[in-house]
């Protein structure tokens, strides 16, 4: 073999294997790119409510918050999550939460969970006139965090952890107990 054969063959490899390389590279940073999931509180009921108040300071309000949470996976692969946490917050204490199991959800696929809470508010508070004030202007504003940390696979090969947060303040009305507003923000970590 000649030396100019043997510099086309050489440099024909290293080409091919450039090209291979640059497509590769460019896959992952835009069809195979890790979009962020999505979990997403879409609706807030209030259910079974039992109050109960006897003045000067006996103040009971139990009832069952149930959050419909979306899940939703936009990537090419699937997407592994663990343990969902889902925790309720009533000035700033925790009064109620709620763990889903871990599953697998597939690309590009989405679900949509119920998520039923009971939460008993008089136990929580450790102040309470706090309760009285909000029986008094009609409204209790609670606070709903949920987290889902999971693994997307790419290829087989490329693992890439994300974890995925949704925080809401929802508004209740009182005494009907129904829910007069949602306001949510959803956040995802690489």
């Amino acid at each position: 073999m000649t030396k100019r054969r043997i510099c086309c063959i050489v440099s024909g490899i290293i080409f091919t294997l450039f090209i291979t390389f640059m497509t590769i590279l460019i896959l992952t940073q835009t069809v195979f790119k890790p979009k962020h999931p999505i979990l997403q509180t879409l609706s807030s009921t209030v259910e079974d409510v039992s109050t109960h108040v006897s003045p000067p300071t006996m103040i009971q309000i139990n009832f069952t918050l149930t959050l419909q949470m979306l899940i939703s996976n936009p990537n090419l692969a699937d997407f592994e999550y663990k343990t969902v946490e889902n925790m309720v917050y009533y000035r700033e204490k925790l009064v109620g939460n709620l763990t889903l199991p871990s599953s697998t959800l597939p690309a590009k696929g989405q679900v949509i969970l119920p998520c039923p809470l009971v939460l008993q508010i008089d136990k929580f508070s450790a102040n309470i006139g706090d309760i009285i004030q909000d029986i008094v202007q009609g409204k209790i504003v609670m606070e709903t965090k949920a987290r889902m940390p999971g693994r997307i696979t790419l290829l087989g090969l490329f693992k890439v952890n994300l974890d995925t947060i949704s925080h809401c303040t929802l508004v209740l009305a009182f005494p009907s107990m129904v829910v007069e507003k949602q306001v949510c923000s959803l956040g995802t970590k690489l």
